[in-house]
């Protein structure tokens, strides 16, 4: 995601900007992404968040998410045809007589069908996301092809009291900074939105209170 933006609040929950991340006019639908990380694959556990599109940036995002089960498809022709392309060309290098087939050739044949099969997988996605990228293309005003923003963890196998955000556009982030102002210190408040950080009432009770 070369040209994306990171930011990193404090805390479990975040107030989401109600503007289109990837072309900033306003949302109408709501687009609910999955993540898994460390932690999530540690405890088979996903952890979903909820961004909100304009119609035309939600069709072209849930289309390009659709592109996940197609790798998934090109993997298994991709292993079909590995397997296919081995048999076939040690069956067609095999010594009539002997029956045996030089190492060489066995080397030679799985090299062949490794790059038939990788060929296989990153062809039907590459198919997949040209159509796509034809049904629902690409305009001046996105910034992105697809979504436009995702939530990344919480740092290291996902155990931080933090969050952290990538988006194609700084905008969004900077919205999402001025509406979290408890969860940034005053320098990153100027940095991303460009005033001083407004003050924030104490929220910490006297203890037994």
């Amino acid at each position: 995601m070369r040209g994306w933006h990171r930011l990193r609040l404090k805390g479990k929950e975040q107030v989401i900007p109600d503007i289109c991340p990837n072309c900033l006019g306003p949302s109408t639908h709501r687009f609910r992404y999955s993540y898994r990380g460390w932690k999530g694959m540690l405890t088979n556990t996903n952890y979903f968040q909820s961004f909100y599109y304009c119609e035309p940036c939600m069709n072209q995002a849930d289309s390009a998410m659709g592109l996940n089960g197609w790798t998934i498809l090109g993997i298994v022709f991709g292993i079909f045809t590995f397997v296919a392309t081995l048999v076939l060309t040690v069956d067609t290098w095999r010594d009539p007589e002997t029956k045996v087939v030089p190492d060489s050739m066995i080397t030679l044949g799985m090299s062949l069908a490794a790059l038939g099969g990788a060929a296989v997988v990153f062809g039907v996605r590459a198919l997949a996301k040209f159509i796509k990228k034809k049904r629902f293309p690409k305009t001046e005003a996105q910034a992105v092809w697809g979504p436009a923003a995702f939530y990344a963890g919480s740092g290291f196998l996902d155990m931080q009291n933090q969050c952290v955000y990538l988006a194609a556009r700084r905008e969004w982030l900077a919205d999402l900074v001025r509406l979290n102002p408890e969860q940034v210190d005053d320098a990153t408040y100027q940095t991303w939105v460009g005033q001083p950080r407004p003050n924030i009432p104490d929220q910490s009770r006297p203890f037994g209170g």
